[in-house]
């Protein structure tokens, strides 16, 4: 359909003596007539874009509306078919009612699958924006349907959004007005303020009474229980001596028992050293708590900032 009607209305040839743009013009809508027949629409649509850059006119945008329509473009087939069908000149003849009635057609039928939106931006508006996209609030913005989000940028910065879901062939209003200052400012999350804690706070005496009694007695359990380990030793090594003194004999029960007596005494020390590591451990641990317990709460300091708290710890 495209091909059909770009090339349904030949152009006339230009003047007897073109100047050079006309020259260069003329060249690229031979091109673009080729290209539209081998069905190339991509490069037809790119070739009378450039027609439309060196010499705009009411044909050139006629024709990238029919391209955009056939390469489904509805947006700006919309946009170019409409302005071409406001600026061409009442029929005079056939063949301008022919055109006529084709391009008013080829609007008609993209109309059916595009959705109008109507903008009312807030006064003082520099930039009007759907979807990303600059266009004029003069006219109609054509979109295909769904949703779209309408940008409204001022001149001193505002901004205004809008989010319409529109369907095909419907028309809507969307009227835009920038934030005032106050509401603006009611939408900044205010932080909740944060109590600072005192930066002084006593310990509490039974806490630290309890803490260091509790690690001295386990750093004594510790230490005691390392004596009675050495002692189970040194009682292992006076058994262990009186199997192997050559000077006595032993009878096969007397030396099954010193051997067993010499291998308990082993076993005791092993538990007495292992117990007393681990009281050594937790005592120190009990203790370095009791420390920091004490410490911690003189020397941190907790501060209220915009975003939340600001926890300082100086030692």
């Amino acid at each position: 359909m495209a091909v059909a009607l770009a090339s349904m209305f030949p152009l006339q040839a230009v003047a007897a003596d073109p100047s050079a743009r006309d020259r260069e013009v003329q060249e690229l809508i031979d091109e673009a007539e080729k290209a539209a027949k081998r069905l190339d629409l991509a490069r037809a649509r790119e070739l009378w874009a450039r027609v439309r850059a060196l010499k705009p006119s009411t044909m050139a945008i006629c024709q990238l509306g029919v391209f955009d329509l056939g390469l489904d473009r509805l947006e700006e087939a919309a946009a170019e078919l409409e302005t071409c069908v406001e600026q061409m000149p009442a029929p005079t003849n056939d063949i301008e009612r022919r055109r006529y009635e084709v391009r008013h057609a080829a609007l008609a039928a993209v109309r059916q699958r595009v959705a109008e939106l109507h903008i009312s931006p807030p006064p003082g508006t520099a930039r009007l924006l759907v979807d990303g996209r600059e266009v004029s609030a003069g006219g109609p913005v054509f979109v295909t349907p769904g949703q779209h989000e309408v940008t409204a940028i001022g001149k001193q910065g505002q901004v205004a959004h809008a989010l319409v879901k529109v369907a095909a062939r419907d028309s809507r209003r969307v009227s835009l007005a920038f934030e005032t200052p106050k509401a603006a400012a009611a939408k900044v999350p205010v932080p909740a303020p944060v109590a600072p804690a005192p930066a002084h706070a006593r310990p509490n005496p039974s806490i630290i009474g309890a803490g260091a009694a509790a690690s001295a007695a386990l750093l004594g359990a510790g230490i005691g229980l390392h004596v009675a380990g050495d002692f189970a030793e040194r009682e292992t090594v006076a058994k262990v001596t009186r199997l192997n003194d050559g000077s006595m004999l032993h009878s096969s029960a007397e030396y099954r028992r010193i051997y067993d007596e010499a291998d308990a005494a082993d076993a005791r020390a092993s538990l007495f050293r292992g117990f007393g590591s681990a009281a050594l451990v937790a005592g120190a641990a009990l203790g370095a708590a009791t420390i920091v317990y004490v410490v911690w709460p003189r020397k941190a300091e907790i501060r209220p900032r915009g975003a939340g708290a600001e926890v300082r710890l100086v030692w």
